[in-house]
């Protein structure tokens, strides 16, 4: 069991909360137990508000996308109360994929990311199927074009492939069988909403929509009667039950075994990959999978082993994670007191390799050494000088200031008080960085301290706003 002290409090924290807000630590740090401290942080509430658009005409769906993405970072940076319900959500998000680019409906974009903020730590059989035939996935997919008559695979196949079983864990045969249980689904293009094909009136002429013929699928027969509709879900209740991976899969070593422990070890890895580091444990994946498949697949207690294993508070997890860019602009967020519709520059973070609601695939984003190239990096800066330009109210002006999230420096404060060249600045260079970290409620290193103080100080310029740019840009503040 890790130890209750403040560096392992505030690792847990950025990790599952974004920031290690100080009101956080030292609440945790009150907790009875470590253990405690874990339960506390994921005892998010049950049902969390949704955004409410502004923008009421149809033909700005795009604007009401924005006023998605800024509902949602707001609630990451400032507004929640437990941050660990929209870190899941943003991991489901960037694992259950679907992009506001191909769907092309804000509303059902939230009513995809309202599931995962809602059941992201609730049970994935539910959360999934109910994913599985939201018009968000119907359309990223192509499971509204999934037809007896002219099968779609796309979904069938990411549901295996991405989702839950990883490639080489099945066969062709299991894509078509899935494929065919999933039949049946679309939406109505016009107005978003979803429809069972079946239901419409036959006519001659009428395709067959949904492909109810018996099946063999992992192992197991699907398709044997009952509701028509569920068909479907019987995929998801296979491969998370007693499916078996066929002899004929790629991964020779998994033929034969249990597909649930299969989806386990694999999800395992992916919820460490974003969470921990790149270098997962085997003691720490398998308590997860047995964690995971002891609780029927709910998420909370499969969560919760990862946060009190011993190997999650190594030095090479607290510095083997490099924070990304919606990360990064949560923290920003956060540290500055800044509102996201007012601030956050969604065409600036393009250039960083991830945007809210735009996965560039179906295999989401990927980790850590992801977000560093020079071109990414190039777009972190910036970012980082268009908040610390936001962060400057009024500045040139008499009684300007740079506000923090919790006090501000004025430029009187931040200027040469003595005639030149006699530089002799009010604030000690030290003084100026400190109060800056302080206020943001930042840590960095004392290297990184060092730099910035010595910067300053040899700068001989009667302006030091520019400190608050260089520390936006410290290592400490890209990584986890």
């Amino acid at each position: 069991m890790p130890q209750l002290n403040e560096r392992n409090v505030r690792h847990l924290l950025r990790r599952t909360e974004f920031v290690d807000r100080q009101s956080r630590v030292d609440e945790l740090l009150q907790a009875s137990s470590f253990a405690a401290a874990v339960d506390d942080v994921l005892d998010v509430p049950s049902n969390p508000p949704s955004v409410s658009f502004q923008e009421t005409s149809p033909d700005l769906e795009w604007v009401r996308a924005q006023e998605l993405s800024h509902f949602w970072l707001d609630r990451m940076a400032t507004t929640s109360p437990k941050p660990m319900q929209e870190k899941m959500a943003l991991f489901w998000h960037g694992h259950l994929v679907s992009s506001f680019q191909k769907v092309d409906r804000a509303g059902k974009m939230r009513e995809q990311i309202d599931l995962y903020r809602r059941d992201g730590l609730r049970n994935l059989r539910t959360m999934v199927k109910e994913m599985s035939v939201g018009v968000a996935m119907l359309r990223y997919l192509d499971n509204n074009r999934n037809v007896a008559d002219s099968p779609n695979q796309n979904f069938a196949r990411e549901l295996m492939e991405l989702f839950l079983l990883e490639v080489g864990n099945y066969t062709e045969a299991d894509v078509e069988a899935a494929t065919a249980a999933w039949t049946g689904h679309s939406d109505i293009w016009e107005t978003g909403e979803y429809v069972w094909r079946d239901d419409e009136p036959k006519q001659p002429w009428t395709p067959i929509y949904h492909d109810s013929s018996t099946k063999q699928f992992l192992g197991r027969t699907i398709n044997n009667g009952g509701d028509p509709r569920r068909h479907g879900d019987e995929t998801i209740d296979v491969i998370l039950g007693n499916g078996v991976v066929p002899n004929g899969a790629d991964k020779v070593e998994n033929r034969g075994r249990q597909t649930r422990a299969v989806a386990a070890e694999f999800l395992s890895r992916k919820l460490w990959n974003d969470f921990g580091n790149q270098e997962p444990p085997g003691a720490a994946i398998a308590a997860m999978r047995d964690a995971f498949i002891g609780a029927d697949f709910e998420i909370r207690p499969w969560v919760r082993t990862m946060l009190l294993r011993d190997e999650f508070y190594t030095d090479a997890v607290k510095d083997g994670l490099v924070r990304s860019p919606i990360d990064w602009t949560v923290s920003m967020l956060y540290a500055l007191n800044l509102r996201s519709a007012d601030h956050t520059p969604m065409y600036l973070m393009e250039g960083t390799g991830q945007v809210i609601l735009r996965p560039p695939n179906v295999s989401g984003w990927k980790t850590n050494g992801y977000f560093v190239n020079a071109s990414a990096m190039s777009a972190r800066a910036d970012i980082a000088q268009h908040f610390s330009w936001r962060a400057q109210r009024d500045y040139w002006e008499d009684g300007g200031y740079l506000q923090f999230r919790n006090g501000r420096l004025t430029r009187e404060q931040l200027i040469d008080a003595s005639p030149w060249p006699d530089y002799v600045p009010t604030m000690p260079s030290a003084d100026v960085i400190d109060n800056m970290t302080t206020m943001m409620e930042v840590q960095i290193s004392s290297e990184s301290r060092r730099q910035l103080i010595a910067h300053l100080e040899r700068s001989e310029r009667w302006e030091r706003n520019d400190a608050l740019y260089l520390i936006l840009l410290t290592p400490e503040l890209h990584t986890a």
